[in-house]
């Protein structure tokens, strides 16, 4: 049997590509990622195209070769024909991290943003049980419902983008707390997804909050939380000492701008308790800020829902690196105790 690429395609954020390959009398849905994510290949078995064996070849695979799925996993050990290749397209994640292949509208394998762990690698349609290239893909299976909803989720970018309704969603939500905004700056550099930063004054300061980060589930967070719809959609703000030129406080939203899409182009996420590195404070000794859901000035504002999920408004707050060596070794929270409240006048 001759090897044939069947389907390639780069994920949504430009850094996973997808491939679907024929070789060895086998078919394999592969994750490949970027070299500067220093991410490992991720690969599920699809179907064999030949007689299964009776055990997995090792000794080949250890050559290179993909191996053929044994016969007591296989739902069709005597193997069948190849897919057309025009049948074949992959639905990913939101988040960029994990993938469907579709036959048609039949989902045959699916890598999950887990695959690698503990050496499972992802689930098969033509899979019997949990076995070496593949687990079963059973009806009941929650991830089919998850790729189903992300399916329907690019294709509402298809039919009628959802960015306007969003837009205007959180602007009135943040105007309605902290009053109406002076300017407007467009940060998603004319690609997708849309994203936008608006300017407040507000009494002694001047307030940065971005718009349409929320658009997109950050990834990986159900690593961490049982929960993640409560976790993994956030905007990004900051509140600015009035004493702050216009210089500053353009160098500043050039920042904000910068992490509101770390998450996707890092396969992390971003959320209360977090720090990250910032050079933008006027005072250098601040070298990093901890985002909270909390700010010592504002009142707390809940933003949201956004496809369902509330929206999570994070801070930045200025810190040091030994304060930041405060949360490491004693916890976020212990360090935001001892913050003082007019900390953010202080950057």
């Amino acid at each position: 049997m001759s090897d044939e690429l069947l389907l390639e395609q780069l994920n949504p954020n430009g850094n996973v590509q997808a491939v679907v390959e024929s070789a060895g009398g086998v078919i394999n849905f592969y994750l490949w990622s970027d070299p500067e994510l220093e991410a490992p290949m991720k690969t599920v078995w699809v179907r064999n195209l030949a007689p299964a064996p009776d055990k997995l070849d090792v000794e080949g695979m250890q050559e290179g070769r993909p191996p053929l799925n044994p016969i007591q996993f296989c739902r069709h050990p005597e193997g069948l024909a190849a897919p057309n290749a025009d049948d074949l397209r992959v639905i990913w994640l939101p988040e960029g991290n994990g993938a469907a292949l579709v036959e048609r509208e039949e989902i045959l394998a699916i890598i999950p943003p887990w695959s690698g762990v503990d050496g499972f690698d992802g689930f098969a349609r033509d899979q019997v049980g949990e076995g070496p290239v593949a687990w079963e893909l059973s009806d009941d299976n929650v991830l089919i419902k998850r790729f189903r909803d992300a399916d329907a989720y690019w294709q509402s970018w298809e039919d009628d983008s959802p960015w306007g309704s969003v837009q205007n969603q959180l602007l009135s939500q943040v105007e309605e707390r902290f009053g109406p905004h002076e300017k407007y700056y467009a940060i998603d550099g004319g690609n997708w997804p849309p994203k936008a930063l608006v300017r407040i004054p507000y009494e002694d300061g001047t307030l940065l909050v971005t718009l349409g980060v929320s658009l997109r589930p950050q990834p990986n967070v159900e690593l961490s939380h049982e929960n993640p719809e409560d976790y993994r959609r956030i905007e990004l703000g900051v509140l600015l000492p009035h004493s702050w030129n216009d210089e500053q406080i353009l160098a500043f939203g050039s920042n904000l701008s910068g992490n509101a899409g770390y998450p996707w182009s890092n396969y992390t996420w971003l959320g209360s308790g977090h720090s990250i590195p910032c050079s933008r404070w006027s005072d250098p000794q601040f070298s990093m800020a901890i985002l909270s859901h909390e700010h010592p000035r504002l009142e707390k504002l809940e933003l949201g829902p956004v496809f369902g999920d509330p929206v999570n408004l994070l801070w930045y707050l200025p810190i040091t690196g030994s304060e930041r060596q405060i949360a490491i070794e004693e916890g976020s929270q212990r360090l935001l105790e001892q913050l003082p409240s007019d900390r953010w006048q202080q950057a």
